[in-house]
């Protein structure tokens, strides 16, 4: 009887995707094979071979050992593979798509491929046109007049009336979102095709790139008593990680992928204090955990630093990264600062929900914190950045370049726009300290009077 069951076990595991094979080999061949498809994890392979993801572990095991199969797994038993191989699969993957393969679409993809956008941004772009052509119940090609011989003029008429059908039944759908998203991917798919709008001429097509809400959420922040409140209430919970996240970005301003993927080798305390994070919003070809973007070198105040010593002691010892241990791979490392990223939002949003309501500045800040509960589910971590800006622009009596060095914006328009210009109370007191005489004001002896002030302010 048992040797009939482990007849059957045997009969049972000699198959890929149902098919009998001969010999254990050809499950090994099978998985070599999936691995080259972009399948990297356990589960994407069982899928992919028709096997459990327990038994393509036993598989995998026996094959790190054979080195022929080439064959290394991270930590989470994650598949390692280089970063040029893991931006070749993307495209890969993303090429095998069945709506991807229109021609209106593959040509749109080598354009985007071209500007170096990464693949899983134009799986968004392409998936927002899919959206979009659905909406109309027209193919892609019918939008641009793919391969129909009419002018230019005639075919961006096409194309706008198109966009203008989907935008009435937008705004009507969702009358509170934004269409910035949607308006720059559907330019970036009429670009491809040489459909294009001089500088202002979209506005008049609802094609305007600039955000309708440009500024809107320049004064928003956390107020002193609730920063206190939510950080008696982590300090009183032990909960050093949220404690840590929140504090260490009130100072630094940085977006929430730079702060969960923050690494205390990227932190030196002395001789002077300095914190490197990584942006990758800001493409400047630097690479990090499967992203691209830029290293932003910060040289914070003395009381951040006293912030990252308490992390330091609160934080478990003698990991890589602040907020988790070391999976040894990029891919597996991403899905971990994810993961983290996802967790703070949920904790943080949390605890803002239970502050009491007259606490918040505003009700639109309590709403971009919290979001509504039908179009967003708000802001709870990008909410640290504005909070920087207001209170950084404050102390330095608005200097913008420092602010704008300090919380990674790369120059100060965004900043000054978007997270907190000078304030009208501060420009009239300013106006009514500055006195100006075109008659009688030496510009050389003015000049050198600032820059000694300067010079004794540094000092």
């Amino acid at each position: 009887m048992l040797v009939v069951q482990a007849l059957v076990r045997r009969k049972s595991r000699l198959r890929v995707k149902g098919i009998k094979v001969k010999d254990r080999g050809k499950i090994k061949e099978a998985i070599t094979i999936s691995i080259q498809n972009g399948n990297y994890t356990t589960r994407e392979i069982g899928i992919d071979i028709g096997k459990d993801h327990s038994t393509i572990s036993r598989y995998l095991t026996e094959m790190e050992r054979e080195e022929r199969w080439g064959i290394k797994r991270d930590a989470n038993g994650n598949i390692i593979i280089s970063l040029q191989k893991q931006i070749a699969q993307q495209y890969q993957r993303l090429d095998k798509e069945p709506f991807n393969q229109l021609p209106s679409i593959q040509k749109w993809i080598t354009y985007l491929k071209s500007g170096k956008i990464p693949a899983r941004r134009i799986r968004y772009m392409t998936n927002m046109v899919h959206e979009i052509s659905d909406q109309l119940k027209v193919m892609p090609e019918t939008i641009v007049s793919f391969g129909v011989p009419i002018d230019a003029a005639k075919r961006k008429e096409i194309a706008i009336e198109y966009w203008q059908h989907f935008l009435a039944w937008f705004n009507s759908a969702y009358p509170q979102m934004q269409r910035t998203r949607n308006i720059t991917t559907f330019r970036s798919f009429l670009s491809a095709h040489n459909i294009n709008f001089a500088h202002g001429e979209g506005k008049r097509y609802g094609l305007s790139t600039t955000p309708e809400k440009l500024g809107e959420y320049k004064d928003i922040m956390l107020t002193p008593e609730q920063i206190d409140r939510i950080n008696k209430r982590l300090e009183n919970e032990g909960d050093w990680l949220s404690w840590s996240f929140m504090n260490i970005d009130l100072h630094t301003g940085a977006r929430a992928f730079a702060m969960a993927s923050m690494s205390w080798d990227r932190i030196a305390m002395s001789p002077i204090f300095r914190v490197e994070q990584f942006e990758p919003k800001i493409k400047k070809g630097s690479w990090y955990l499967g992203s691209e973007g830029k290293w932003w070198v910060k040289y914070p105040t003395e009381e951040c630093r006293a912030i990252v010593e308490t992390a330091y002691d609160r934080l478990p010892k003698e990991r890589k990264f602040l907020f988790f241990e070391d999976a040894k791979s990029d891919k597996a490392n991403a899905l971990q600062v994810a993961y983290f990223m996802r967790k703070m939002a949920v904790r943080l949003k949390k605890i803002f929900s239970e502050l009491d309501i007259s606490s918040w500045l505003n009700e639109k800040t309590r709403m971009y914190a919290l979001g509504d509960g039908l179009y967003f589910t708000g802001h709870p971590l990008h909410l640290f950045r504005h909070t920087m800006a207001q209170y950084y622009l404050a102390a330095t009596n608005w200097s913008l370049a420092y602010v704008a060095s300090l919380g990674g914006w790369e120059n100060t328009e965004v900043l000054n726009k978007c997270y907190g210009g000078i304030p009208e109370h501060i420009k009239a007191q300013i106006a009514k300290s500055v006195h100006v005489k075109f008659d009688k004001l030496d510009l050389c002896v003015a000049v050198a009077a600032e820059y000694t002030s300067l010079i004794s302010r540094i000092r």
